[in-house]
């Protein structure tokens, strides 16, 4: 989606601004409800245009990537599933979902912490742990430890190593959408 791209750089504008980080952290709780957000690339690409922000850049995706964790497993509370049904009617046939919840049966919030540290897609395995009953702080941090490990990992590369990005798997996509081209040759 090109608007996406031209609406990123439009907000790199700014990555100098105090305000700019946090931003970047709300944007990752809005994309655990709408899945359209490339939080990974925007998080790389602001690190690389702000390398002495990583960290900060990563504290607050990954704070932000929980609190849309948290609405979702509220939302998913006080409707059940099938209101997830109502926006993304076809989110059980997709391969994420199936993947997740045979694995969730077996291995509970290990998975969740899996994909929380992964660039898999979370949603599903935030919506069947909340399903499954299982305590929301629990739930929480879980993510939260899981999405830091994963935003630091990636933002100290952006700002550091900014090379070794064509090795981390399942990023490739992200950085198109985001305006940059790694070459994985």
């Amino acid at each position: 989606m090109k608007w996406i791209s031209t609406w990123i750089q439009k907000l790199q504008r700014f990555t100098n601004r105090p305000w700019y980080p946090p931003a970047v952290g709300a944007l990752a709780a809005v994309d655990n409800l709408v899945l359209v957000i490339p939080t990974d690339g925007i998080l790389i690409s602001s690190s690389m245009l702000t390398p002495k922000r990583w960290l900060f850049l990563s504290f607050c995706t990954a704070l932000g990537s929980t609190v849309g964790a948290l609405m979702l497993s509220l939302v998913v509370q006080m409707y059940g599933l099938d209101i997830i049904l109502k926006f993304a009617p076809d989110i059980q046939e997709t391969e994420s979902w199936i993947w997740t919840f045979n694995f969730f049966k077996i291995y509970g919030l290990y998975l969740v912490f899996f994909v929380a540290a992964t660039p898999l897609v979370q949603q599903p395995a935030v919506i069947l742990a909340t399903l499954a009953g299982n305590p929301l702080w629990s739930l929480l941090l879980v993510i939260f430890i899981g999405r830091g490990l994963k935003f630091m990992l990636m933002s100290w590369v952006a700002s550091h190593a900014p090379n070794l990005l064509k090795k981390m798997w399942g990023l490739k996509s992200e950085m198109k959408e985001v305006g940059l081209n790694i070459d994985t040759k």
